[in-house]
């Protein structure tokens, strides 16, 4: 049976879809800005009256990158269309279903499928996205096994500018059918085909040694 029930995704950093040299471009650019401001604003007259002016851009630009890019602040920041095309808005809650080839595999197999979903099954997605980190969770209607996604990447094609994001996950499974196992792992891509729905496929070591790992299709709008 392939199911995944529930996927916490660790910290992954949304600034690397520009790359470290542009973040940090970026910032000293603010910086600059703030700097000028100040110099402008106090006008000072000496040495120390500048690095003082300096120094207070820099924190200035600190508590700014902080406040818009690690609070609720993001997703709204994000949905600005100059913004939006540098870190597409995906915060909030989707909704799809997951598409399992493990009827096939149990045909083949000559495995009885009673009781397993032979439809799509409902899931929901909901993704943190900030600055320095994106976290998702996705949970299946079915609660016949919880997972927990060790590692989660954001990136973007280097042509289309299509974000994707790829996890890897560890599956528990307390009670597995005979012809599953107690845990195994997976991996999986999601790709961001325009502003409202997800799609990609999934992947699983889930009984490889006998020949019975499955994979299968996840689909995602936006609720």
């Amino acid at each position: 049976m392939d199911v995944v029930a529930s996927q916490q995704g660790d910290p992954e950093k949304m600034y690397q879809l520009i790359g470290i040299s542009a973040a940090l471009r970026y910032f000293a650019i603010l910086c600059a800005l703030l700097a000028v401001a100040l110099i402008l604003y106090l006008k000072p007259t000496d040495f120390r009256g500048h690095w003082s002016a300096f120094s207070m851009a820099v924190t200035g630009a600190t508590i700014v990158v902080l406040l818009v890019g690690q609070t609720s602040l993001f997703p709204a920041f994000c949905k600005l269309p100059f913004v939006g095309n540098i870190f597409p808005d995906i915060d909030g809650k989707w909704k799809g279903t997951l598409d399992s080839n493990w009827p096939e595999i149990a045909k083949r197999n000559n495995i009885p499928t009673s009781g397993i979903p032979q439809a799509p099954v409902a899931a929901s997605l909901t993704i943190r996205a900030r600055l320095f980190f994106v976290h998702i969770t996705l949970v299946s209607d079915n609660n016949y096994s919880t997972s927990k996604t060790v590692f989660v990447r954001a990136t973007k094609h280097p042509e289309s500018g299509e974000l994707r994001l790829t996890y890897v996950y560890e599956n528990s499974t307390l009670r597995p059918e005979i012809t599953d196992s107690a845990i195994h792992h997976g991996a999986a891509y999601i790709d961001l085909k325009d502003h409202n729905t997800f799609e990609g496929l999934y992947w699983t070591n889930r009984n490889y040694h006998q020949a019975l790992n499955t994979a299968g299709r996840i689909t995602l709008k936006r609720a």
